[in-house]
């Protein structure tokens, strides 16, 4: 009974901590994708201006 238990407890072990593993990390992604959906506010301009747009009219800069 010994032999059996030395045979097969650690492939059984490593299966049940891969196993464990698994479970954790879907349900830390399904946790955290809930939490994004959440906090996450609704679409947004987020385009940025490398330099002023060119104006016209009284404020542009006087002919060279």
């Amino acid at each position: 009974m010994m032999d059996h238990l030395r045979e097969w407890g650690f492939p059984i072990g490593l299966l049940l901590a891969w196993a464990i593993a698994a479970v954790f990390t879907v349900s830390a992604l399904v946790g955290m994708e809930a939490t994004v959906k959440r906090t996450q506010s609704g679409p947004h301009l987020t385009h940025v201006v490398a330099h002023a747009p060119a104006t016209h009219g009284p404020k542009a800069a006087p002919p060279s």
